[in-house]
């Protein structure tokens, strides 16, 4: 089984977060392998709790950020798990929900899965309630 350095997965959740920032979606997309499974186990409906591939990913990305707006991530924490590929990253994000011209301030704790240097699992838990 292949291990993840603390700093590959520093340098990956870096660039998830300044792609995502600064609105880079092919840069973004590209750190995901093409059948990424991503999930919310927290979400309600009528959100998804799981997208199979990057284009589902993309679908429900773009119709996410026609709601909220991240405009910033703080530095993550980041745990590597011991003898696999996996690294557990807790972070905040602000930023605005389109709709109602609120401020969005979340609390995360995302579990990632990486092989070859892409993602291909990604475990998002949020507050369903921010």
């Amino acid at each position: 089984m292949n291990t993840l350095s603390y700093d590959q997965a520093k340098q990956l959740i870096h660039l998830f977060a300044d792609h995502y920032i600064h609105k880079d979606y092919a840069a973004f997309f590209n750190l995901f392998a093409d059948d990424v499974v991503f999930e919310f186990p927290y979400a309600q409906e009528p959100n998804p709790k799981r997208l199979d591939g990057k284009a589902a990913l993309q679908q429900y990305l773009e119709k996410l950020g026609k709601v909220l707006e991240i405009t910033s991530f703080t530095t993550p924490v980041i745990h590597i798990a011991a003898g696999a590929p996996v690294f557990f990253a807790q972070f905040e994000a602000s930023g605005k929900n389109m709709a109602t011209g609120r401020p969005y301030e979340q609390s995360y704790i995302s579990v990632v899965e990486v092989q070859d240097g892409r993602i291909v699992r990604y475990q998002d838990y949020w507050n369903p309630l921010a």
